[in-house]
């Protein structure tokens, strides 16, 4: 299932156009550099594109992040995620944009061996992260009695227009969903608007342009390297490189993190033991052909760990992991890769 077909099915559109469930976002728009930045889906998007473009993009892409959130959050009581998740054990009848989704983190499941699992939900409703993250407590005292994960992946039906969550599981979408959604905007204004464009969406950063493959005709955007604070420049600015084209994802236990009952939490989990990823690694940034492959890749690499590293070595991915000590190593498919970087 890739983020074409994703899209496809998005833009067969059986519904009108939906409004989020937060407010509007408020746009902070700049035509001249053909640049805006605005919220949605819990998290910051950050758009870039010509300058002739920008105003027809930031409307396709809250449109389309709209029709996102309605389709795949596990935050909203109306969204089809969650009658799918209410009615564990039978199938539901939702809409091709979430039978894309689901389709797409089951690919991820599949590609990592289970390292990067939809069906944690459970386990994250059990700590605390049951709401939209700026609502979770930092610290609640509540004590709490988190299952062991199922590692039901395998078990998750899905048809043409149809899910079924095995029953006591729980999806969550949440390590491919906003990586889809940069993939579905900017592939959407590469083809339907006919311009380049970069979006990240919480820091899963897709960059597509108008010509497939032909990436000389696409602008080297800056992307800082997200979740790098301690490993800044001697000028203070945190290192960033130039990207033509795919995608790039930082996955980080220095964000979106909460106490629940004395205890710490992040929201990567561990699937094979249902704790937070607590190991010697505190950032890695990835690059893959499209925003989810990229945070397939690095979301696996932060829960395996001290293995990530042959992990990644084994796959040719270009990576850079940052430790808890705040060293850097890249593999060599980074180092090959071409970016521009600056640090």
């Amino acid at each position: 299932m890739t983020a074409m077909t994703a899209m496809t099915a998005m833009t067969a559109r059986t519904r009108p156009t939906t409004t989020a469930a937060d407010d509007p976002p408020v746009l902070a728009v700049d035509a001249d550099l053909g640049a805006a930045s605005w919220r949605a889906l819990g998290t910051y998007v950050d758009l870039r594109t010509t300058p002739d473009a920008i105003a027809s993009a930031v409307a396709l892409a809250v449109d389309i992040l709209n029709e996102v959130d309605l389709a795949c959050s596990r935050f909203r009581a109306d969204s089809d995620l969650s009658h799918a998740n209410r009615a564990a054990g039978s199938i539901v009848s939702v809409s091709p944009l979430l039978v894309a989704a689901v389709q797409v983190a089951l690919e991820a499941a599949d590609e990592t061996d289970g390292l990067v699992d939809p069906t944690l939900g459970t386990v994250l409703t059990a700590a605390g992260y049951d709401r939209t993250f700026a609502l979770v407590p930092a610290d609640d005292p509540a004590p709490t009695s988190v299952p062991r994960p199922r590692r039901d992946w395998r078990n998750v039906q899905v048809g043409d227009d149809g899910v079924c969550v095995p029953p006591g599981s729980e999806l969550d979408l949440g390590a491919t969903g906003k990586a889809l959604a940069a993939d579905l905007v900017a592939l959407a204004i590469a083809h339907e608007l006919g311009a380049p464009a970069l979006v990240s969406v919480g820091g899963d950063v897709r960059v597509a342009g108008p010509d497939d493959g032909n990436v000389t005709s696409v602008p080297a955007y800056p992307v800082v390297l997200a979740g790098t604070v301690a490993d800044l420049e001697t000028d203070g600015t945190p290192p960033r490189v130039r990207l033509r084209d795919g995608g790039l994802a930082t996955s980080s236990t220095a964000a979106r993190r909460w106490s629940r009952g004395g205890r710490q939490w992040n929201h990567l989990v561990d699937p094979r033991t249902g704790a937070p990823a607590d190991g010697p690694l505190r950032t890695v940034t990835a690059w893959g052909r499209t925003a989810v492959a990229a945070n397939t890749a690095s979301t696996a690499a932060m829960v395996l760990g001290d293995a990530a590293w042959p992990w990644l070595l084994a796959r040719d991915v270009a990576a850079r992991l940052v430790d808890v000590d705040d060293r850097v190593l890249t593999t060599p498919a980074w180092d090959a890769s071409g970016f521009e970087v600056s640090e």
